[in-house]
């Protein structure tokens, strides 16, 4: 092949669980099977750097899995099964959500019969739990720490940041509704500053690509001097039209919501972001990670800037594209989605491996 792209697959959650970010076990199983009998092998995240920051070539038919977040199912699911069919891939964790365990939990490998496994795989799959109040909110595991070190050292699945928390920053103070108790939920996404039920839900974006605007502490204490602070009271209380427009009016009449943060305070909180993600994974890892994945793929000049500063060299986003040698500031990725078969996922690989033919009109006709 004169010309080649590495072409990069973008997983979450490899779980049963009825969600776009998640692809079952059997699903999976296939891809990597479908892969390995057709000659592709994935490859590890050191061969992916030494191609993309030094320049060197890599064979035919080789990809790169990776899997966002640091899902508790990675663990069980995916490492196994990449390690069965003879490939590798890279795991991106937000470091906030890994426990400290000395346990390890079961997986794929485990006794499929021993009740503690059925047990872990049906919670894998159900991810919903309900309050005392009745609302179903969200309930997904993460990896601990050590089963990140344990993949990085005796598997094939080495690590790699993907931010300390994964939150949002306030963009603007513009608001269209406040915040009550509701069912579902994301874990990640919420914003920096506590959130009392009544709250204004501002307008926010990703952590690391935006200033914040940091709120006047007299709105938390008008907030939750008027509304009640319990799951069930509030939800009563914020369901009465009197009752939110009595709100509107007391945050309209105290004014001064909040101030911007200035460059050189954005600077320094994600220059803070960036280093911190080093000094945690060289402690658990022994070795300093090059390799960062933007939350929700999002960045500007300035956090790339401040990202190289802290030590980080190579960068994934969300966007597709070609992956030529050298390329570094912006790894374009794939998603792949529960309903491909292994067949189309070999097909969209052969196109995306060839950056003549990444471009053309066959290769978003073979993604829908």
């Amino acid at each position: 092949m004169i010309f080649f792209s590495l072409p990069v697959l973008m997983y979450h959650s490899i779980s049963r669980y009825p969600e776009g970010l998640c692809v079952t076990p059997e699903t999976f199983e296939e891809h990597c099977s479908v892969l390995s009998k057709t000659g592709w092998r994935g490859i590890s995240l050191i061969e992916a750097e030494e191609y993309f920051l030094r320049k060197r070539k890599l064979p035919k038919k080789v990809c790169l899995f990776t899997f966002d977040d640091g899902y508790l199912d990675n663990y069980v699911y995916a490492e196994p099964l990449l390690r069965r069919y003879g490939h590798q891939g890279v795991i991106f964790p937000v470091v906030s959500q890994l426990r400290e365990s000395g346990t390890f939990h079961p997986t794929l490998d485990s006794p499929q019969d021993d009740p503690t496994v059925q047990k872990l795989l049906a919670r894998l799959d159900q991810r919903v739990r309900i309050t005392r109040s009745g609302l179903a909110v969200r309930d997904i595991l993460f990896c601990s720490r050590q089963e990140i070190a344990r993949m990085q050292t005796e598997g094939c699945m080495s690590a790699a940041p993907h931010s300390l928390r994964h939150d949002r920053v306030v963009r603007s103070l513009t608001f269209e509704r406040l915040y009550a108790p509701r069912g579902g939920g994301g874990f990640f996404g919420v914003p920096t500053h506590t959130v009392p039920w009544g709250f204004p839900h501002f307008d926010l974006a990703p952590y690391l690509a935006y200033p914040n605007y940091e709120i006047n502490p007299q709105l938390f204490e008008l907030i939750k001097r008027i509304v009640p602070q319990t799951e069930k009271e509030a939800s009563a209380f914020l369901k009465n039209d009197q009752n939110k427009a009595m709100v509107l009016r007391e945050i309209a009449a105290l004014g001064d919501l909040g101030r911007r943060e200035t460059e050189a305070e954005y600077r320094a909180r994600i220059y803070q972001e960036f280093e911190s993600c080093r000094e945690v994974f060289t402690e658990w890892l022994g070795v300093p990670p090059v390799s960062f994945c933007w939350p929700w793929g999002t960045y500007n000049a300035i956090a790339l800037e401040e990202a190289r500063k802290a030590g980080f060299r190579l960068f994934f986003t969300v966007a597709r594209g070609v992956n030529l040698r050298g390329m570094t500031s912006s790894v374009h990725r794939i998603k792949v989605l529960n309903g491909w078969s292994g067949a189309k996922l070999l097909t969209v690989l052969q196109y995306l491996a060839n950056p003549v033919l990444e471009g053309t009109v066959s290769l978003w006709a073979a993604l829908r």
